[in-house]
């Protein structure tokens, strides 16, 4: 199997993808060890707004480069046959000076969601990403992502508060209920019923993890 990645020369912008660090839309691997577990990462930047694997790369940001061809099939292996449905992936291709190369496959915002992966025990999941990390969504989320509609849009006007909330995700990876209360100076009550009103209106995502309840940008 052949592939037609985009070649780039540019370290510069390399550099700054790299300085981006790890996040929600972006994840450094230094080499694909299994399509299969992969693919989850992949499964949750499509459902999430998109996302970025840089591989040949470090957690730290330090450049060790890889072996393009090999990681291509891996990841294709992933977004192919332990994504369902499978995934569009998008390659390029990153060569330094010091003849290192830097594969980027970059999976875009999904108009197919939800996209679901294999977790250990051969069961279907839905995974999303939380920082930097990938984890299965929680049961609302799911609901969201299989009743939304592609566009995403609302026509509802929003009110000075709930334009907040998305400026501040605009910026910011998620956002936690106390948070927003704090910042608006509104009560806990009112900030989780504006949320669970974007959340509605298909504008945010919500999920749970450690942290308690808190909410993304669609």
């Amino acid at each position: 199997m052949r592939f037609n990645p985009e070649i780039k020369y540019d370290t510069e912008e390399l550099e700054q993808l790299i300085s981006k660090g790890e996040g929600v839309q972006q994840d450094f691997k230094q080499s694909i060890s299994s399509s299969r577990k992969i693919a989850r990462t992949l499964a949750a930047f499509a459902n999430n707004r998109g996302g970025k694997l840089l591989i040949g790369v470090k957690d730290s940001g330090h450049l060790l480069g890889c072996d393009t061809e090999e990681e291509m099939y891996m990841v294709y292996e992933a977004a192919e046959h332990y994504c369902e449905p499978p995934i569009d992936v998008h390659f390029s291709v990153y060569e330094t000076e010091e003849e290192l190369s830097v594969l980027v496959a970059e999976v875009k915002n999904s108009l197919r969601k939800p996209h679901f992966a294999m977790d250990d025990h051969d069961e279907w999941q839905l995974y999303m990403r939380s920082s930097d990390k990938t984890m299965v969504a929680s049961k609302n989320t799911k609901k969201m992502l299989e009743y939304e509609d592609v566009e995403g849009e609302s026509n509802e006007k929003l009110d000075s508060k709930e334009q907040f909330a998305i400026d501040y995700l605009q910026k910011n990876e998620v956002l936690l209920p106390k948070e927003y209360a704090r910042r608006l100076n509104i009560s806990l009550q009112r900030a989780n019923a504006i949320l669970v009103k974007l959340t509605k209106l298909g504008l945010v995502l919500h999920n749970k993890d450690g942290r308690g309840d808190y909410y993304m940008l669609r």
